[in-house]
């Protein structure tokens, strides 16, 4: 009983998507240096952010590392996503009503018994991973798309209302 109420503050706690953070309890973005330009980042969402919102806040902490590290533009070398799922089900209660008679040495006995529980949840963590290049300059004959990483910036904040 113990191991679920715990598990339900967890959940009452975390009750909103992933924020745009670091990596944390609910978790965030994570990134790191692989050569001189180029990055890898990741974002890990919680179970009630969405996959396109983990792509979104992973492309926007892509747009920052560049621009963190005097970079104008990116491009996605490498990407993927994928879901991590765990399920756990609630214990199964019982309740008892009832009403006893007894009359001398005999009785008799009407009852009763409520089941609750036993439901299975399932929660679905997405994740996004990216391996970026970054460029002073606007680079010229790359296959794929050239982001702007000011512009993304701006635009990932303003549609999800990050300061």
């Amino acid at each position: 009983m113990k191991k679920f109420l715990t598990l339900f503050l967890c959940l009452f706690l975390v009750g909103c998507a992933t924020g745009y953070h670091g990596k944390g309890f609910t978790g965030g973005y994570t990134d790191m240096k692989i050569q001189d330009n180029i990055f890898k980042v990741t974002f890990k969402g919680n179970g009630y952010s969405s996959m396109e919102r983990a792509g979104d806040f992973a492309l926007l902490r892509s747009a920052e590392v560049a621009i963190n590290n005097g970079y104008k533009y990116f491009i996605v070398l490498e990407t993927n996503s994928y879901v991590k799922t765990a399920s756990f089900t609630t214990p199964v209660t019982a309740q008892t009503n009832g009403t006893l008679n007894v009359y001398g040495n005999t009785g008799s006995y009407s009852g009763t018994t409520y089941y609750s529980g036993g439901e299975t949840y399932h929660i679905h963590r997405p994740t996004t991973n990216m391996t970026i290049e970054c460029f002073l300059d606007k680079p010229a004959n790359v296959n794929g798309m050239i982001y702007d990483a000011e512009q993304i910036r701006t635009n990932i904040k303003s549609a999800y209302g990050i300061k």
